[in-house]
C-alpha cells in the first residue's frame, strides 16, 4: 500500500461543523469565522487575528497595508515556498533573495545586511519547516534601518521563540491553513496583529473598504479577502485537537530519528534550542536526495525534495527580483534535503518500512553501488533496522 507524503487528521467534528453551517443557512464569513479568529488570537497571544483566503494572500495583504508597492524591495530568504516571494511581486515590489543558515534553513541575518539598499522597505523572515528564525537579530536589524517586518509563519503553527509564538514579533504575522499545515481549513490564512489601527486597516483591505458588512458606504479602497464559515467550522474542529496534532508530529519525528540514528551517510537537522519546534515535515540530509526519493517511490513511498532556491526559479529574473549575493547555502540545502512521509495517521509499521528502505539504499551507496541500478528493497524491516 502506498505511503503518502502527507495526510491531514480529520474526524467527525469537522463534518458536524460543516453540516451545521449548511443547516444555519449561513455559508459565507460570519459568526464561526469570528469564533475562530478569537480562539486563534488567544492562542497566539496577539490582540487581533484577521482571516484571509490563504497564506500567500496574507503576505500580500500585510505588505499592501504597510504601503509596500512599486519601486520598493523586500528581503526574503532564498529557500522558501514560492508564495513568499510571489506575494511581493504581486504588490509591485521586488523580492531580494538572501541566503540562509545551514543550521536551521532560515534567513541568515548577516546575509540580510548584504541585501540592504535605499529601496529596501521590509524584511520577510520565514520560519521554515516549523522552526523559528533568529528573530532578535532580524528585529534589531529592521529597527536600525527603519524597516517593516512581516513574518511568514505559514509552516510554524505552534512554534515559538522563547515563550512567544512566532508571527507575533514583527509588524504583522502571516499564517497558512492549507491542507498540509499543522491545522487546516482546506485553504485559508490569517494575519496576526497587535496594533489596533493596523488591524482596522487590514479589515478595510479585506472587506471591500468597510469595517462591517451590510453597508454600501466604502470608506477606503478594499477588496474581497473573506473566507467562509464552512472553512471556519473545519478550523474550529481542527483547533480543538491542536495539542493532539502537535504531539503526533513531534512523536512522529522522534520515531523516525530513533530508527535512523545510525543510518550510513544520513544526517538529521538539529534544533537550535531557541524555542519550541513543531516539525512541518520530517527532514533528512543525504548526498543523493533525488536518488533516494526515486528509490522510495519504487516502493510506493512518497517523498518531497526541499524547496527549489528562488533565485534559480525560471519565473524570477532581473526584471522582477534582485540577487545581491549568490545564495550558496540555499543551494546546498536543496541539494541534500529530503522530506519523508509525515502523515498524521502514519503507523509505526509504515515508518519501519520507510526506514528499512532508507537503510538499504544508504548502505548500498556506502558499499559503492550505482544508485541507478538499485532495486526496490525487499528485506525484512526488523532485520534491516537491527543493523
Amino acid at each position: 500500500m502506498r505511503i503518502p507524503e502527507f495526510s491531514p487528521l480529520f474526524g467527525k467534528d469537522e463534518v458536524i461543523g460543516v453540516l451545521q453551517t449548511l443547516e444555519d443557512n449561513w455559508l459565507t464569513e460570519g459568526k464561526k469565522t469570528k469564533q475562530l479568529e478569537a480562539a486563534l488570537a488567544e492562542y497566539f497571544g496577539c490582540k487581533h487575528v484577521v482571516m484571509v483566503p490563504n497564506g500567500t494572500l496574507a503576505i500580500f495583504a500585510a505588505l499592501k497595508v504597510l504601503g509596500i508597492g512599486p519601486g520598493d524591495e523586500v528581503i526574503v530568504p532564498d529557500l522558501t515556498f514560492f508564495g513568499s516571494a510571489s506575494a511581493i511581486v504581486l504588490t509591485g515590489a521586488k523580492p531580494v533573495f538572501a541566503d540562509i543558515g545551514l543550521h536551521d534553513f532560515n534567513i541568515d541575518p548577516s546575509a540580510v545586511e548584504a541585501c540592504l539598499s535605499e529601496r529596501t522597505k521590509a524584511i520577510l523572515p520565514v520560519h521554515l519547516y516549523g522552526q523559528s528564525c533568529d528573530l532578535p537579530a532580524v528585529i534589531a536589524l529592521a529597527k536600525r534601518h527603519n524597516l517593516f517586518v512581516v513574518e511568514d509563519a505559514a509552516q510554524a503553527m505552534g512554534a515559538t521563540f522563547g515563550d512567544r509564538h512566532v508571527g507575533t514579533f514583527g509588524d504583522i504575522g502571516c499564517m497558512s491553513f492549507f491542507a498540509d499545515k499543522t491545522m487546516t481549513t482546506g485553504e485559508g490564512g490569517a494575519l496576526l496583529i497587535d496594533d489596533d489601527d493596523l488591524a482596522d486597516r487590514c479589515m478595510y483591505f479585506k472587506n471591500q473598504g468597510r469595517l462591517k458588512r451590510g453597508s454600501f458606504l466604502h470608506e477606503h479602497m478594499g477588496y474581497n479577502f473573506r473566507i467562509t464559515d464552512m472553512q471556519a467550522a473545519i478550523g474550529l474542529a481542527q483547533f480543538s485537537r491542536l495539542d493532539e496534532i502537535i504531539e503526533k508530529k513531534r512523536r512522529l519525528r522522534m520515531t523516525y530519528r530513533d530508527r535512523l540514528a545510525d543510518c550510513s551517510g544520513l544526517r538529521l537537522p538539529i534544533d537550535t534550542g531557541v524555542g519550541e519546534v513543531v516539525p512541518f515535515r520530517v527532514n533528512i540530509l543525504v548526498s543523493d536526495p533525488e536518488g533516494l526519493s526515486s528509490f522510495l517511490a519504487a516502493s510506493d513511498i512518497a517523498t518531497r525534495r526541499f524547496f527549489y532556491p528562488l533565485h534559480r526559479q525560471p519565473s524570477f529574473d532581473e526584471q522582477n527580483s534582485v540577487v545581491p549575493c549568490a545564495p550558496v547555502n540555499s543551494v546546498r540545502a536543496f541539494e541534500t534535503g529530503l522530506m519523508l512521509p509525515s502523515g498524521l495517521d502514519l503507523t509505526e509499521t509504515q515508518i519501519d518500512r520507510v526506514c528499512a528502505c532508507i537503510h538499504n539504499y544508504q548502505l548500498s551507496i556506502a558499499n559503492g553501488a550505482d544508485s541507478s541500478s538499485l532495486s526496490v528493497a525487499t528485506s525484512d524491516t526488523s532485520a534491516v533496522l537491527a543493523r
